[in-house]
């Protein structure tokens, strides 16, 4: 168990700029979530999920893939394959059938129906690409690319296992590998690369976290208390929506570790108000630096005014998709 310090101190500049909402970290899961928001609503027509859509571009660019191949891709930005390809084989978008030289390998190739998906789908990612990178040059937007695949790099050396380093190099370099309409298919596109940084990034920080048994989300709270405390739980919610989690569950469980209380407002009391306890605020102490840490090693060889070029591009693609 990690012993807190029975003290704490202001938060330096260093700190506050890693703490969400303003954190690079959060803002990378941020622009991820939106992202695959505004794709999920342009896929509702066709009964399809970006999941689907990580299938068929692997199987539009080599069909008859093993499933172990394309449960790595899944998996990486946090599916599982099973179901998905249950119903594209429903959907006959798909069929399976055994390797001739391996009966234990399943091998996927797409239909008829999955071929026609081709001249439908990409233009959709395409317009959403456009609309995401909305007043970023090309040359921009190649530099942006570089830095991704480098933070990438990062992550995966920091992050996986020696054996599975290798299966991370297949989605690298992009720039130099793929160009035209193959640039917005996974894993090559740029938006399958930022899901797959911010899954990486929540993977490390959450290992980080089971220690002190919290979560990421536990953060944002604590993030969003360390710089106001005595929030609203509205204000609170806005930020885990963002993400994707729900407040009610996890201000419980804070509760119960003592790390903050609910108030009743003075002036309304319709509105609970959160509040830090001595137990929390000491947090303050121990969890930046590990998030820090994290960030630190993911930015490993990118120079200051890189980072911040790409902490702007990042901002500019989350304020053109909201």
């Amino acid at each position: 168990m990690i012993s807190l310090p029975s003290h704490h101190s202001p938060l330096s500049s260093e700190v506050q700029g890693i703490l969400a909402p303003h954190g690079i970290g959060y803002r990378i899961k941020l622009l991820s979530q939106l992202s695959g928001r505004k794709f999920q609503e342009r896929l509702d027509p066709f009964g399809l999920t970006p999941f689907h859509w990580v299938v068929l571009c692997c199987l539009w660019q080599e069909d008859g893939l093993a499933t172990s191949v394309l449960g790595d891709r899944l998996q990486q930005v946090g599916g599982t394959l099973t179901g998905v390809l249950d119903r594209m084989a429903e959907r006959n978008l798909i069929r399976r059938t055994r390797d001739a030289h391996d009966r234990r390998v399943w091998r996927i190739w797409l239909t008829d129906e999955g071929r026609k998906l081709q001249d439908t789908l990409p233009p959709i990612a395409i317009e959403l690409r456009e609309v995401a990178l909305q007043g970023i040059s090309y040359a921009d937007r190649d530099r942006l690319s570089q830095l991704l695949d480098r933070m990438l790099i990062n992550r995966q050396r920091f992050t996986l296992p020696i054996s599975e380093k290798s299966l991370g190099s297949i989605e690298l370099d992009v720039t130099e590998s793929r160009r035209g309409w193959q640039e917005i298919l996974a894993p090559y596109s740029l938006g399958y690369r930022i899901k797959l940084l911010a899954q990486l990034l929540t993977r490390t920080f959450q290992e980080n976290l089971e220690p002190i048994g919290l979560t990421p989300f536990h953060w944002i709270v604590l993030c969003c208390l360390w710089q106001e405390d005595g929030l609203a739980t509205s204000n609170i919610s806005d930020q885990l929506q963002q993400v994707g989690g729900t407040l009610t569950g996890v201000l419980d469980r804070m509760a119960e570790r003592n790390l903050i209380r609910r108030e009743r407002d003075a002036h309304d009391r319709r509105v609970w108000r959160i509040w830090l306890t001595d137990a929390g605020q000491e947090l303050s102490q121990v969890l930046p630096p590990i998030a820090l840490k994290v960030m630190q090693e993911t930015m490993q060889g990118i120079s200051a005014s890189e980072q911040e070029q790409f902490s702007q591009w990042i901002n500019e693609s989350s304020e053109n998709l909201t």
